[in-house]
């Protein structure tokens, strides 16, 4: 099982975000709901993981360049920072598989918000830290999918105490997170070719949205 590593005990420097996501970062924070869980890591079930897998190769030569996205920037300007491909009838199906696992992670009735991907960070790429939709993207995943790197590329991601953690994910790991509350990105330059991951979101049953 993957694990989650203390910061401080890891001779690595995170890129600090700019004011302004950090100005937002707190702002967000502050108006989200923390339901005690924080995060946890698991493995994918094989066959799911498989299932991502086969689709993901089986699009990629529908993967194009994706939007400018604030929170993510490289080290490379030649190179594009991230590529993007979404199939939207995969992605709810894929919202149903993993929704039990998610209601059995928070112990609540879930409603389902978004899945986002498939993205493919480039080498250099780094993503801000920072938190996730305050009213929708309550209880969340995020999965790796395949990549293609010289050397771990870690999640940061800190408590609701602001406790800094690691965790050097592998295809097929995931990482539960409440991503309204929890402060999280991958502040460190991608040293490899790429790196495809898949984000999952839910909200608490009857939760408003605004």
């Amino acid at each position: 099982m993957v694990e989650a590593i203390p910061l401080e005990a890891q001779a690595l420097d995170p890129i600090p975000s700019p004011d302004q996501i950090e100005m937002q970062t707190s702002e967000m924070v502050s108006e989200a709901n923390y339901y005690g869980l924080g995060f946890k890591t698991f493995r994918l079930p094989t066959e799911i993981h498989n299932r991502m897998l086969r689709q993901f190769r089986s699009c990629t030569a529908d993967f194009r360049p994706e939007g400018a996205i604030d929170a993510i920037k490289t080290t490379q300007p030649q190179v594009i920072p991230a590529l993007y491909f979404e199939d939207h009838a995969f992605n709810r199906s894929v919202l149903e598989e993993l929704q039990p696992l998610h209601e059995a992670w928070c112990g609540m009735g879930l409603e389902q918000s978004a899945c986002y991907g498939f993205r493919v960070y480039q080498r250099g790429s780094y993503l801000f830290n920072h938190v996730d939709r305050t009213r929708t993207h309550i209880i969340s995943s995020t999965v790796c999918i395949d990549s293609d790197v010289d050397e771990p590329w870690p999640l940061y991601i800190a408590d609701i105490e602001g406790n800094a953690f690691t965790v050097d994910m592998t295809p097929g790991d995931a990482v539960f997170y409440e991503g309204a509350s929890l402060v999280h990105g991958r502040p460190w330059p991608l040293n490899g070719d790429w790196y495809a991951g898949m984000f999952v979101h839910y909200r608490p049953t009857g939760m408003a949205r605004r």
